[in-house]
């Protein structure tokens, strides 16, 4: 924008004044600039740029003020922090007389490892229930007694090459499985590692690979399977196996794969085993045209090449 023009966008000087400080400096009279000009001028240029300067201003403050979201968390949409964990809320709750707000509690206090008071005072409470006539109660209890003494001596814990241990929470609390939430411990620290969204809503199995280096974690919903290979140490995750196969297998036999919204597979997986260090192979169970057709298959997983094998089931075996 010319000086001129936004002298008018101002609205504050009169048009003579503008077009007497367009012209000065290219025309001279015959007795010399006035000095009452002079002033005019450099009165004008000090205006000029001291309203350039709010007018940048102004502007950035606009920008500013206009919404920059890149991505949202549930978190950030609740415009309030999150609810911090409360294990006082679940040291009442053992005393109730209702045997799943109980279990529940159990299950929830295992979350006050990181706090040492909390997780001695935990523990005092926790270690009677072990004895609790209802077993699914008494098997929580013995559980989060075992995490929270630091003892780690049960099954349901999976230890790891780099020296941390992953488990799940609600240990078979479904006849499906457990918890879909993989919690960690690394240099004693307790965090949610891992969870998953619908349809996977729990944690059938964590298998370890023969070096403890992978995991396979078969997660189930009460329609279909999902097995996943994870590096735990370094953060990686191969895709959804069952599903890869289905595809894989249905491009091999021209069959049509459609994938559902719900991304429901109304398939499954059997004979899961690590055949070494770095392959996963299991029989799977595809379903096709709405379980129209199903076809049996073996699957191996190499992890590291990221190739996926489908084969036809040898029913002779």
């Amino acid at each position: 924008m010319k000086k001129e023009d936004l002298f008018k966008e101002i609205g504050l000087i009169d048009e003579n004044l503008i077009e007497a400080a367009r012209h000065n400096g290219t025309e001279k009279r015959k007795k010399g600039i006035s000095k009452k000009w002079v002033i005019l001028v450099a009165c004008l240029i000090l205006y000029s740029s001291t309203a350039s300067a709010l007018l940048a201003t102004e502007y950035y403050k606009n920008q500013n003020s206009e919404p920059y979201i890149r991505y949202l968390k549930a978190e950030d949409m609740e415009l309030e922090p999150a609810t911090k964990y409360d294990a006082e809320k679940f040291l009442h709750a053992l005393k109730s007389d209702n045997n799943e707000y109980v279990y529940i509690a159990i299950n929830r206090l295992v979350e006050c490892f990181n706090d040492q008071k909390l997780r001695e005072k935990a523990l005092k409470e926790l270690k009677p229930f072990i004895k609790n006539e209802n077993q699914k109660i008494a098997d929580a209890a013995a559980f989060a007694v075992d995490i929270l003494s630091k003892s780690y001596r049960s099954p349901y814990i999976v230890k790891l090459a780099d020296g941390s241990m992953i488990f799940t929470l609600f240990n078979n609390y479904s006849d499906y499985g457990s918890q879909n939430v993989i919690w960690r411990i690394k240099d004693n620290v307790l965090n949610e590692y891992l969870s998953f969204s619908a349809p996977s809503m729990y944690v059938k199995k964590i298998i370890p690979s023969p070096n403890h280096k992978l995991v396979a974690i078969v997660t189930c919903s009460n329609k279909s399977d999902f097995v996943q290979i994870s590096n735990i140490e370094e953060g990686m995750t191969s895709p959804e196996l069952i599903e890869s196969a289905r595809v894989k297998y249905g491009a091999q036999k021209e069959l049509d794969t459609w994938i559902r919204t719900d991304h429901e597979n109304y398939s499954y997986a059997d004979k899961i085993v690590w055949k070494d260090n770095d392959t996963l192979a299991f029989e799977g169970s595809l379903a096709y045209q709405n379980t129209e057709i199903i076809e049996n298959v073996t699957v191996n997983y190499q992890f590291s090449k990221k190739i996926i094998e489908v084969k036809e089931l040898n029913k002779s075996k």
